[in-house]
């Protein structure tokens, strides 16, 4: 499977599927073998993870399809009521902007439940924090499926990993005006992590697919090309 560095300056290749992915997640769908495999990286140092990661993207006339496999020794999560403040759990993160040019632009933080906080950000500063005004729009039609090696909320067991496949429907992203992208579109995106975890030196790690410069997810100037092919 090829593997995108985010140093490469060349926009991420999301590559278009003929037949709709199986949201299980397990990530055992052959499509996903066609897709680019992303690397994570800490903001600011910008070195590997302690707790690695890997994503990968793709699309068809529907969806955006995101699958995430997810290392992790003390996987836990509790929160059940969406547009909960998941970034304070275990949680898979994903954000991209359909305009390059402009907000507004969207975020979706997933714990490892499965509980969606989802957010479409029409101006970041005017929205009284990512957990306020913006959070309030919430995506219809979203498919999440978890799957999860070891035994969650029990630090006496030590896990192995969880995955997270996502399939995000085009008709519900109201930029969009209800169409799919083209190929050739371009969107800025990036994929992250917050884990928490009782083997973390800090007990705390944060990363992402982008090459950020300061610790702050929502910095759109230093968020990568997404191109659809």
């Amino acid at each position: 499977m090829a593997i995108y560095s985010a140093n490469s300056g060349s926009p991420y290749p999301c590559r278009f599927v003929k037949n709709p992915i199986l949201i299980d997640g397990t990530l055992g769908d052959p499509s996903w073998q066609q897709a680019v495999e992303l690397g994570f990286q800490t903001p600011v140092t910008h070195e590997t993870p302690i707790s690695k990661t890997v994503g990968r993207i793709l699309w068809d006339k529907y969806y955006l399809y995101v699958g995430y496999k997810a290392w992790d020794k003390d996987i836990w999560s509790y929160f059940t009521e969406r547009d909960s403040t998941t970034c304070q759990e275990d949680c898979l993160e994903l954000f991209f902007q359909p305009n390059p040019d402009k907000e507004p632009y969207y975020n979706f933080e997933i714990n490892a439940l499965g509980t969606i906080y989802d957010a479409l950000n029409l101006k970041r500063d005017a929205g009284g924090g990512d957990a306020h005004r913006w959070c309030r729009w919430n995506i219809g039609d979203i498919k999440v499926a978890i799957h999860i090696e070891g035994e969650i909320n029990n630090p006496d067991v030590i896990d192995e990993y969880w995955q997270m496949e996502l399939a995000i429907p085009f008709a519900e992203l109201p930029t969009l005006g209800g169409k799919p992208p083209k190929t050739g579109d371009t969107w800025k995106f990036h994929l992250a992590r917050y884990d928490y975890s009782i083997h973390l030196p800090k007990g705390v790690e944060l990363s992402s697919t982008a090459a950020l410069s300061i610790v702050d997810f929502h910095y759109l100037p230093e968020w990568q090309t997404l191109k659809f092919e």
